[in-house]
C-alpha cells in the first residue's frame, strides 16, 4: 500500500509539472522573449527530422496528452487503492472551491473556484490581447492590396487579434466534454458540471469569432472589397473563405445550442452540433497549421474519445424490465456485468434504436453496484421529446405482449461515468435536497449507504433526505427507494424524509397512497432468454496505451510527410515553395492516419475481449419479477415520512433541529434540482455557515450543488 501512495503522489506530481509547462507557454507566447525563441528553434528543428511541424506538436500537444496518460493511470491506481481520505488536504480545497460566492447571475449559482478560474482565464485573454496589439502597433507595415490607412492598420490588427481569443478558446472547448477521458475526473469534476464550462467557454469562442468577422469585413466594406475578399482563396496565407465558412458554422451552432431551442427542438440541437467537424476542418484551412497546432491536443483526445466511446457502445445489451410510475416516469433495469462497479452519482449515456439510431441521452445511476450486482436502474421521467416517446410506448405495453417488445428492449449503453471524489462522504451529517428528477443522483447515494457490502467503511449518522414537488402524483418517484424506508439495514440508523408539495392541498392520505401504489411492471424479455453480458467498460490502462499509440503515429506521421512532400531548399522545408494548404492537408492526412490506426487497434482488442468473454447468461428471474421499490406493506415504514402540502421547507428549522442532534461539527448540504432552488439554497447557506445549537456551540454548514442527468 505505500507503494502504491507513493506511485500515486509521483503521477500527482508528473500531471502538475505537465499541466504547469502547458499554461507556461500560452503565457509567454505573446512575449517578445519568445517569439525570438521560438524561431531560434524551429530553426534549429529544421535541421533534424522533427522538422518545426514536430516541434509544435511536442510542445503544444504533449503536455496534454501526456496528463491525459497519466490521468488514467492515476484513477486506476486510486480505484486499486480504494482510500477513502475524508480529512484530506485536497478534500478540504474542493470544500473551500465549492462555496458559493455568486448566486443570481444568467449562469446560474457560481461557486469560489468557479469564479477564481473564470477571472484567471479572462486575465490571460487581456494579457494575450494586450501583448500582442501592443506588439503589432509598434511594427505596423502597410498592406499594399488595400492601401489601408495608419488608423484602419491599427484596427484590421486588432480585428486580427480578437481572432487569435478564439482560438484559445478553441484549445480548451472540448476539454470539458471527454468524458471518456479522465482529464476532470481527476479533479473530482462531475461530467455534467464540466458541460457547464464547456458552455461558457462556447459562447466566449463564437462572440471572439463573430467580432473578429466584423471587424475584418467592416475594413474590405470600407475599401469596396467585400464580396472580393470573403470568397478569396489565397495560395499563401490565411484563407478567407474558409473563415467565413466557420465564422456561419459557430453561428448556427451558438443559436441551435440557445436553452430555448436545446430543450424544445433537441433533434435540431443534436444534429447542429455535428457541424463542429466542418467548423474545425475550415478553421484549419483558415488560420493555418501552425495555428492549428495550438488547438490539437483538443481536437485529438475529442477524436479519441469519439471512437473509444463508439467501439465500446457498439455492443448492445437489453432492457430486461420496465416499472411504469405514476408520475409519467419509468424505471429501466438493464442487466451488467457483475464485476463492473460504479460510484454513487455516475451517469450512462442511452440510445434506443427504435425511437432514435442516433440520438444519445444521459441519465443519472439509482442503483449501487454493491448493493445490485447483475443489473442497474436509471429513473427516466417524460419531459422532453425523446422521453415522451419512451414513456408513451412503453406504458401502452401489455404483459403478454412481451414477443413484440425485441426492438424497444434493445438498447446502447455508454458509460458509466463518475465522480473520482466523492465529497459526500467527507460528513456524517447530510442533508440531501432535491427538486422533482433531482432525486435521482440522491437515490444511488442512499442505496450504497445501505448496502452491506459497500468497500467504504464512511457510514453517516444523520441522513436529512428534503424532497419537492409540485404535484401529489410527482412522490412517486420515490418509489424505487421505498425498501429503504420500509426494511431496517444497520448501515441506515437515522434518517428522516420530508416530503413538500408545493402547487396542491388536500389530505396527506392522499399522498401517502401515492407513496404506496406499487408501479406497473412490464417485463420487457421472458425469465428464460440468455444474452451476452450487458454493460462493460474497458480498462483505464488500455485507454491510456490507445492514447499515447495515437500520438506517437500523429507524429511519426506529420514528421514524414512533411520530409516527403515538402519542397526541400537547401536541405531543409520550404514553406514558401508551397501553397498553404499543401501544409494544411498533410496535417489532416497524418491526424486521420493516426485515428485510423487507433480504431483498428481498438475494434481489434474489443473483439478479442468478446471472443475471450463470450458466455451466456440468464437474466436473474428476480431482476424481471420483482419490482425494486416494491415492499412488503405490512410491515409500514420503519422511517415515517414527513408530508407537507401547499408548503416549502423551512431550511432553517431543518438545520436547527439537526444540529441539536449532532456531534459531528459540519453538515454537508447538497442540493439537485432546478436552477432556482439552487440559488435559494445556496443564499441561504452563505448566510448562514454557521448554525447555533441548544447547548450554545456552533455547526458549520457546506453547500454542495449536484448536476443531475434526465
Amino acid at each position: 500500500m505505500a507503494q502504491n501512495s507513493a506511485c500515486l503522489l509521483a503521477l500527482k506530481f508528473s500531471m502538475g509539472l505537465l499541466v504547469a509547462a502547458w499554461i507556461s507557454f500560452w503565457i509567454l507566447k505573446p512575449t517578445k522573449t519568445w517569439k525570438k525563441a521560438w524561431h531560434s528553434a524551429e530553426d534549429l528543428a529544421n535541421d533534424t527530422f522533427m522538422r518545426d511541424s514536430g516541434l509544435n506538436v511536442v510542445v503544444f500537444c504533449f503536455p496534454v496528452v501526456g496528463f491525459a496518460i497519466l490521468s488514467f493511470i492515476y484513477v486506476h491506481s486510486s480505484e486499486k487503492e480504494k482510500i477513502r481520505n475524508k480529512t484530506s488536504l485536497t478534500t478540504h480545497f474542493r470544500v473551500a472551491f465549492s462555496k458559493p460566492v455568486i448566486l443570481k447571475s444568467p449562469i446560474g449559482v457560481v461557486s469560489l473556484g468557479e469564479l477564481s478560474g473564470a477571472m484567471l482565464f479572462v486575465a490571460f485573454l487581456v494579457w494575450t490581447y494586450y501583448s500582442n496589439v501592443s506588439s503589432d502597433f509598434k511594427k505596423l507595415a502597410p498592406y499594399a492590396p488595400l492601401k489601408l490607412s495608419r488608423q484602419q492598420l491599427k484596427v484590421m490588427h486588432m480585428g486580427v487579434r480578437v481572432g487569435s481569443l478564439s482560438e484559445i478558446c478553441l484549445a480548451v472547448l472540448l476539454f470539458p466534454i471527454l468524458r471518456g477521458m479522465s482529464l476532470f475526473r481527476v479533479f473530482g469534476i462531475e461530467f455534467e458540471a464540466a458541460v457547464r464550462y464547456h458552455t461558457w467557454i462556447a459562447n466566449a469562442l463564437a462572440l471572439f469569432c463573430t467580432l473578429h468577422g466584423i471587424i475584418i469585413m467592416s475594413i474590405w466594406g470600407q475599401k469596396k472589397r467585400l464580396l472580393a475578399e470573403v470568397t478569396s482563396w489565397q495560395k499563401i496565407g490565411r484563407v478567407n473563405v474558409a473563415g467565413a465558412i466557420s465564422l456561419i458554422t459557430i453561428i448556427i451552432i451558438w443559436i441551435s445550442s440557445l436553452p430555448v431551442i436545446r430543450r424544445k427542438y433537441f433533434r435540431t440541437f443534436y444534429i447542429t452540433h455535428h457541424l463542429y467537424i466542418v467548423f474545425i476542418s475550415f478553421f484549419l484551412l483558415h488560420a493555418g497549421d501552425k495555428h492549428f497546432y495550438l488547438v490539437l491536443s483538443g481536437v485529438l483526445l475529442f477524436a479519441l474519445d469519439k471512437i473509444l466511446r463508439l467501439i465500446q457502445s457498439r455492443r448492445e445489451t437489453c432492457i430486461v424490465s420496465a416499472h411504469v410510475l405514476p408520475c409519467r416516469a419509468v424505471e429501466l433495469i438493464l442487466p451488467k456485468d457483475p464485476g463492473m462497479k460504479y460510484s454513487p452519482m455516475s451517469t450512462i449515456f442511452l440510445k434506443i434504436p427504435s425511437i432514435s439510431r442516433f440520438e444519445w441521452h444521459p441519465f443519472s445511476i439509482t442503483s449501487s453496484c454493491y448493493k445490485n450486482e447483475e443489473h442497474l436502474s436509471v429513473l427516466i421521467k417524460s419531459q422532453g421529446q425523446w422521453t415522451s416517446e419512451l414513456y408513451s410506448k412503453i406504458s401502452s405495453i401489455k404483459d403478454e405482449e412481451f414477443g413484440q417488445l425485441k426492438s424497444l428492449s434493445t438498447v446502447g449503453v455508454d458509460g458509466p461515468y463518475g465522480p473520482e471524489h466523492l465529497l459526500h462522504q467527507r460528513y456524517y451529517n447530510l442533508v440531501l435536497i432535491a427538486g422533482g428528477s433531482g432525486i435521482t443522483p440522491f437515490m444511488s447515494i442512499l442505496n450504497e449507504i445501505s448496502s452491506k457490502d459497500s468497500t467504504t467503511n464512511w457510514h453517516p449518522t444523520n441522513i436529512v433526505l428534503i424532497y419537492c414537488v409540485k404535484q401529489v402524483q410527482d412522490i412517486s418517484m420515490l418509489t424505487p427507494i421505498l425498501p429503504i424506508l420500509c426494511q431496517p439495514t444497520a448501515e441506515i440508523t437515522n434518517f428522516r424524509l420530508k416530503i413538500f408539495v408545493t402547487q396542491e392541498q388536500g389530505s396527506t392520505m392522499t399522498a401517502f397512497e401515492v407513496l404506496n401504489k406499487p408501479p406497473q411492471v412490464i417485463k420487457m424479455l421472458p425469465s428464460t432468454t440468455k444474452r451476452s453480458v450487458g454493460i462493460t467498460q474497458e480498462g483505464l490502462i488500455w485507454r491510456a496505451i490507445i492514447v499515447a499509440l495515437a500520438f506517437v503515429i500523429f507524429l511519426i506521421s506529420m514528421v514524414l510527410l512533411n520530409d516527403i512532400f515538402v519542397h526541400q531548399v537547401h536541405g531543409k522545408p520550404s514553406r514558401k515553395s508551397n501553397p498553404s494548404w499543401i501544409n494544411d492537408l498533410l496535417l489532416f492526412a497524418a491526424f486521420v492516419i493516426a485515428m485510423s490506426c487507433s480504431a483498428v487497434a481498438s475494434i481489434t482488442f474489443a473483439q478479442r475481449k468478446l471472443r475471450n468473454d463470450r458466455r451466456a447468461m440468464e437474466i436473474p428471474k428476480k431482476v424481471i419479477e420483482e419490482p425494486m421499490g416494491t415492499t412488503d406493506k405490512k410491515s409500514g415504514f420503519l422511517f415515517e415520512p414527513e408530508i407537507y402540502l401547499g408548503k416549502r421547507p423551512n431550511l432553517s428549522d431543518v438545520l436547527s433541529d439537526l444540529t441539536n442532534k449532532i456531534r459531528d461539527e459540519s453538515i454537508g448540504v447538497f442540493v439537485c434540482g432546478p436552477e432556482s432552488m439552487k440559488v435559494s439554497v445556496a443564499s441561504f447557506c452563505k448566510n448562514h455557515t454557521n448554525i447555533s445549537c441548544k447547548n450554545g456551540l456552533s455547526r458549520s454548514v457546506h453547500f454542495h450543488s449536484v448536476n443531475f442527468s434526465l
